[in-house]
C-alpha cells in the first residue's frame, strides 16, 4: 500500500455579510459623494453657513447626521431579514473589566492619533480643510450639537468601514488583508474633498482602525477613539 498523503488544511474563507450588489451599491454611493465633494471643493471656498446657531445646526449639522444615519441603516438593516448591528459591532462589554479595557485602549489610540496630527502640522502639513473649518462650532449650543454629530459620525463610519466593508471586502478578495486595505482606501477617498494629503492620512487611519477591530474582534475601541477625535476637533 502506498503511504497516505496528508491533506493540507486550508484557512477558512471570510464569510460574506450580504450579496455583491449590496456592497457595490454602497461603494458606488461612497465614490459618488466623494467625487461630488472633491469637485465642489476644487471650485473654491465652501458656501458660508448662516450666522445664527439654530440655522447652522439645521443646515450644517443635520444633513451630516441624516447621511450617517442612512449609511448605518443601510449596512445594518436594508436588504436583510433582521438587523445586523450586533454582528457588525462584534464583541461587546459583558464585564466592567472589558469596558475599562476597551475605554483605555480607545483613549490610548486617541492620544496616538492626536500626536500624529500635531507632528504632521509641525512638519508643515496642511491644516484643517476650509470645508471643515466652516462647520466647526462657535457657541455652546453648537458644541452640544457638534458632540452629537461626532457620535453619529464615529459610530456610523466604524460600522460602515470596519464593521461591514472590511469583512465584506475580505470575503470578496478571500483575504483578510484585502478587506483591511480596501476599506482603508475607501475611507481615504471618502475624505478626499479635504485634499490629497488628507485622503492619504485618513487611509492610514483606516488601516489603524481596521487592525484594531481585527485584534479586539470589536468595533467598540475604534468607536471610542473615533468619536473622541471628532469631538476634540470642535473644541476651542
Amino acid at each position: 500500500m502506498s503511504p497516505e498523503v496528508p491533506k493540507t488544511v486550508s484557512k477558512p474563507r471570510p464569510a460574506k455579510l450580504a450579496p455583491s450588489w449590496h456592497t457595490a451599491t454602497l461603494v458606488a454611493v461612497i465614490l459618488a459623494v466623494a467625487a461630488t465633494g472633491t469637485l465642489l471643493a476644487a471650485r473654491g471656498a465652501p458656501v458660508p453657513l448662516p450666522s445664527k446657531a439654530g440655522s447652522r445646526i439645521l443646515l450644517g449639522y443635520l444633513p451630516i447626521v441624516t447621511v450617517q444615519g442612512f449609511l448605518a441603516l443601510y449596512v445594518c438593516r436594508i436588504g436583510r431579514d433582521r438587523s445586523a448591528f450586533a454582528s457588525l459591532l462584534g464583541r461587546r462589554w459583558r464585564t466592567m473589566g472589558s469596558f475599562l479595557g476597551d475605554a483605555a485602549l480607545g483613549a490610548s489610540a486617541w492620544l496616538l492619533l492626536e500626536a500624529s496630527e500635531i507632528a504632521w502640522n509641525a512638519l508643515g502639513g496642511r491644516g484643517v480643510a476650509a470645508s471643515v473649518i466652516a462647520l466647526l462650532p462657535r457657541t455652546g449650543l453648537e458644541r452640544i450639537a457638534w458632540a452629537l454629530v461626532s457620535i453619529s459620525v464615529g459610530v456610523s463610519e466604524e460600522l460602515v468601514y470596519r464593521g461591514y466593508l472590511q469583512v465584506q471586502l475580505a470575503a470578496c478578495t478571500r483575504r483578510v488583508e484585502g478587506g483591511l486595505v480596501l476599506q482603508a482606501a475607501l475611507f481615504g477617498v471618502a475624505h478626499a474633498e479635504q485634499g490629497g494629503a488628507a485622503a492619504i492620512r485618513f487611509a492610514v487611519y483606516g488601516v489603524a482602525f481596521g487592525a484594531l477591530a481585527l485584534w479586539r474582534r470589536s468595533l467598540l475601541p475604534g468607536m471610542i477613539c473615533h468619536v473622541g477625535v471628532d469631538v476634540a476637533s470642535g473644541l476651542p
